[in-house]
């Protein structure tokens, strides 16, 4: 299958549109009042020039493009101290601002190829990928361990897709499936599914991960690997199982499927007829259809984080290719059509008894959770402690519990709360509504 991934050399002309201005190292609103506060988890924690947002990352590239600059052990970790976030894509105004992104995973599979990448703690992730396909190191026999609870009692038993037909997937993902308190994200959402009488089922020990982690990584071929089995089983169960819709609550799947693997020159042929679509949205048309009836009260005040994944980075950037309007490759604007801001937060508020309250950062200014990019894994201490910073900021509201809609923010966040010993509560979006929707009659 091949393959649309840019290499560092192809982006080199988006490189040098960077002026350094520094507009990326701020979230600002115009108000009134006018605010500004950090965006950059990087340039935060370390706080000089070289780490700050995209004009040092991009100073970096271009050395490597160069040669000024060689593949040492400081320059590697420089590389790799970046949560991929996108907040300085969000602030930038110049004609790189659509790839930055990618400039950042570009200049880690160029470290990749030359072997230097990832960091030795990063590298455990890879060998898991190779050896498990995921990147918890867990054997396929334990991806199934949270559906215990639905074999037993008055619970649905579980479909297993590949042997029982079913119009949705829910593809779990590996957070959910191996990480122990995320568990909770696929227990809900199945629960929910249930609750509605939706006919569902999962991929089960045959799941693999989406492979958005090594792509973050710049584990080019891991990825690509991952991914075109994935598109492989995709194109099977929509044949053969009847699958039509591909539901998951993990942001960083979601991202991976419907934007990563649009790399892929197949992409089109292998996921005709299906639609790809988080749970959140997906619990927010049924919401409009009037099919999920909440039942009782959940008084709660809340606050909610936009992950990354579900957020920014769907931003869709609208560039002069040919040069008709303004010169080519100009950034003109930016479509947020696909972005997810509004559907979680009109689920919280339709929630009786639920009271949502804003951070200051939201929405395209979102502060990272500071897990991604390779960060938990490479520099733990530093995505808790960059994990602190938001739940403070979410304490700053009054709320008592903060919600999201991403497994791997879920676990961060809750390590920040826990390493400041902070009361505020972390759930995922699934969780409360699996509490007040009625079981089915």
């Amino acid at each position: 299958m091949k393959w649309n991934l840019p290499s560092l050399e192809e982006l080199e002309d988006a490189i040098w549109r960077c002026t350094a201005c520094g507009t990326c190292k701020v979230a600002y609103d115009y108000g009134p009042p006018a605010r500004c506060r950090e965006i950059c988890p990087s340039g935060t924690q370390f706080g000089f020039e070289g780490f700050m947002a995209s004009k040092g990352k991009i100073a970096f590239a271009r050395g490597i493009l160069n040669g000024d600059l060689e593949w040492d052990d400081e320059l590697v970790e420089a590389v790799y101290k970046c949560t991929i976030c996108a907040g300085c894509q969000s602030q930038c105004q110049l004609d790189h601002k659509p790839v930055i992104p990618e400039i950042f995973e570009a200049l880690r599979r160029k470290a990749v190829e030359a072997g230097a990448g990832p960091l030795p703690a990063q590298k455990v992730i890879a060998q898991s990928l190779r050896s498990y396909d995921n990147p918890y190191q867990g054997p396929r026999r334990v991806r199934t361990d949270w559906t215990r609870q639905f074999k037993k009692g008055k619970q649905k038993p579980i479909k297993d897709i590949n042997k029982e037909p079913a119009p949705i997937l829910y593809f779990v993902g590996c957070t959910g499936a191996y990480n122990l308190p995320a568990r909770v994200i696929p227990q809900a959402t199945a629960s929910i599914f249930n609750k509605l009488g939706l006919d569902f089922g999962i991929l089960g020990e045959n799941e693999l991960c989406c492979g958005s982690t090594a792509m973050r990584l710049g584990d080019a071929e891991a990825f690509k690997r991952m991914a075109e089995a994935n598109l492989e089983t995709f194109k099977r169960l929509h044949e053969k199982q009847g699958v039509e819709t591909i539901v998951t609550a993990c942001a960083g799947c979601y991202r991976a499927i419907l934007k990563d693997y649009s790399l892929a020159e197949d992409y089109q042929s292998m996921m005709k007829g299906l639609k790809v679509i988080h749970v959140s949205q997906f619990l927010f048309d049924l919401h409009q259809a009037g099919k999920l009836p909440f039942a009782g009260s959940l008084p709660k005040k809340v606050t909610y984080h936009d992950p990354c994944h579900a957020g920014r980075h769907l931003s869709k950037f609208l560039i002069d290719q040919d040069g008709s309007q303004f010169w080519a490759g100009a950034y003109i604007g930016l479509n947020e059509e696909d972005c997810l801001y509004d559907a979680p937060r009109a689920l919280l508020q339709a929630i009786p008894g639920t009271e949502l309250v804003e951070m200051e950062r939201i929405r395209a200014n979102s502060y990272c959770c500071g897990g991604g990019g390779g960060v938990m894994t490479g520099f733990p201490d530093w995505a808790q402690r960059n994990a602190a910073l938001r739940i403070r900021e979410g304490e700053e509201t009054g709320a008592e519990a903060m919600v999201s809609i991403c497994p791997f923010c879920h676990y961060n966040l809750n390590q920040g709360a826990q390493g400041i010993g902070s009361a505020l509560k972390l759930f995922d979006l699934t969780e409360l509504i699996d509490q007040v929707l009625p079981e089915k009659g």
